[in-house]
């Protein structure tokens, strides 16, 4: 889920000056990136440096870097396709874990006819406790790595880490197809150590970063907002082609629609190789040198006791400064992602309890997925800018209020959305609910440029971090809470399998009544 807008300009000259020393520049590489590979920090051409050469340093800048259509191309085109190869096997592998439970539910019962039934609560309530908990585990090293991966990015280039990632990617659906596969040698529930491989490279979650940070390398502050938003097209746009094209397989054999997003993504692996470009921020560099030279002139002139002195007053200042843009308000829209990230995962809930309680298959079950990103990109494309139109012209409401409003509707539609999927009695009612349910879906868009204006733009950086980490949080304990109010909902009787969606419908209230209870400035 976004944040990744800091813009890093690369090609900018880097220049050391110390109180003894003679002013160099580091000459760009006039053949660029893109075009051989080569990192320019491995070229050690050094020029004296003079007014002429710094002029020209932002001549090179275009020369240097690949341009912003090239690179936003790039990275939705990889964003579409890894998208797609992870979206492809959902439905196929929600029938395979179902049968081998079925299988081995009656195999220990030692009651080879009941095959044929395999909607039972015991085993619709394990299959919901690992889809659960496997959604959770492969959460939780994108919290854990994703900032080191961040940092090393910024250090030897962003493809070397983003191609890290992709493998990482690529070995952790290899081990679910592997448990799979040989089920007799491992328990199904083996499958949770898949996330254990996205610790190499930091899995999608360092992927998708990467590819914004690559953008906000080479793209202009005007640029970005268009290129952020084909990339959110983009991610839609992958799921309306994926869950048709594994659904349509499912009835032939599921394992084919899992093999071949496992090639596919080999392929995707190594087309990346050859066309992401290697960018990393020299500006950063830059900024390194001088700190370490301005430390270094005022560490040989101060006594021990000053140097501490003087740092424990920096790191104060910086704590301070870092705590100020801390308010009531912002910890309430904080609280509304956290809660609409938890109850967003019902998304995954939606084919199991659309098979238990239509009786529907995975493969017709999924299209409600299509669905659902088909109406969502209709809003953001449609709807969003209509609605805030009329705020703002018609009704000369300012912008910051019109993201509020917009924000409040989109809630109360994953309120009702919610209460008519868990209340449905018919197909009709239940592709009501995913319609509204899907018109909401544009929360967090609106939410997050409420959250922009709310805070001074020196702080957005560490409010966009803190906004991934809440988005994490949320996301770790959505698989779990809602896998556990499934199996209760199973366990009361029919009228109560969709409990995940009526408690998906209390938490989607509690972050519309934060939003609406945050001051908008």
């Amino acid at each position: 889920m976004y944040d990744e807008e800091q813009g890093l300009h690369r090609s900018a000259p880097l220049t050391t000056s110390g109180p003894n020393s003679e002013s160099m520049h580091i000459a760009p590489n006039p053949r660029g990136d893109w075009e051989d590979g080569q990192d320019p920090e491995s070229v050690p051409i050094l020029h004296t440096s003079d007014e002429s050469i710094r002029d020209g340093g932002d001549k090179y800048q275009h020369n240097r870097l690949p341009s912003a259509f090239a690179v936003t191309i790039v990275t939705s085109v990889l964003i579409m396709i890894v998208d797609i190869v992870a979206s492809v096997p959902v439905a196929p592998r929600m029938v395979i874990f179902e049968d081998i439970i079925c299988r081995n539910y009656y195999a220990a019962a030692q009651d080879s006819e009941g095959l044929s039934n395999c909607k039972i609560e015991p085993i619709q309530s394990e299959l919901a406790l690992i889809n659960g908990w496997k959604d959770t585990f492969e959460t939780i090293p994108g919290l854990l790595v994703s900032i080191p991966f961040g940092s090393l990015a910024d250090r030897i280039g962003r493809k070397k880490v983003l191609m890290l990632a992709l493998v990482g990617c690529l070995l952790s659906d290899t081990w679910v197809a592997t448990v799979c596969l040989f089920p007799q040698i491992f328990p199904i529930r083996m499958v949770w150590l898949s996330g254990l491989w996205q610790l190499i490279g930091g899995g999608g979650a360092v992927v998708m970063s990467l590819c914004f940070t690559l953008i906000g390398d080479v793209c202009s502050p005007e640029q970005r907002t268009t290129a952020f938003s084909q990339i959110h097209a983009a991610v839609l746009l992958s799921e309306l082609i994926s869950v048709p094209l594994g659904s349509s397989l499912i009835s032939v054999n599921p394992w084919i629609p899992v093999i071949g997003a496992l090639a596919a993504m080999a392929v995707t692996i190594a087309v990346a190789l050859i066309f992401t470009p290697n960018l990393a921020p020299s500006h950063k560099v830059q900024q390194s040198l001088e700190d370490i030279d301005i430390h270094l002139s005022q560490d040989e002139l101060s006594p021990l006791s000053t140097k501490i002195r003087d740092r424990l007053n920096q790191s104060m200042a910086k704590w301070v400064d870092a705590s100020q843009w801390i308010s009531k308000d912002i910890c309430l829209i904080f609280l509304a992602f956290f809660v609409f990230e938890t109850s967003r995962q019902v998304t995954g809930v939606l084919l199991q309890y659309s098979s238990v309680k239509f009786n529907w298959e995975y493969a017709k079950a999924s299209y409600l997925i299509s669905l659902r990103a088909g109406v969502n990109l209709l809003v953001l494309v449609t709807m969003i800018p209509a609605l805030t139109r009329l705020f703002c012209n018609k009704w000369r409401c300012r912008q910051v209020q019109a993201d509020k409003y917009i924000t409040l509707i989109s809630g109360m539609s994953l309120v009702v959305g919610c209460i008519f999927i868990f209340l449905a009695e018919s197909s009709f009612i239940l592709i009501l609910g995913q319609i509204l349910f899907a018109i909401g879906f544009a929360f967090t868009v609106t939410a997050r440029s409420l959250l922009t204006a709310m805070v001074d733009q020196h702080h957005l950086g560490l409010v966009f971090t803190s906004v991934t980490a809440v988005t994490y949080a949320g996301l770790i304990a959505g698989g779990p809470l809602l896998a556990t109010a499934f199996q209760w909902g199973l366990s009361l009787g029919r009228f109560w399998v969709g409990m995940p969606f009526l408690v998906t419908a209390i938490l989607f209230s509690l972050a519309t009544f934060a939003v609406f209870a945050a001051r908008a400035p």
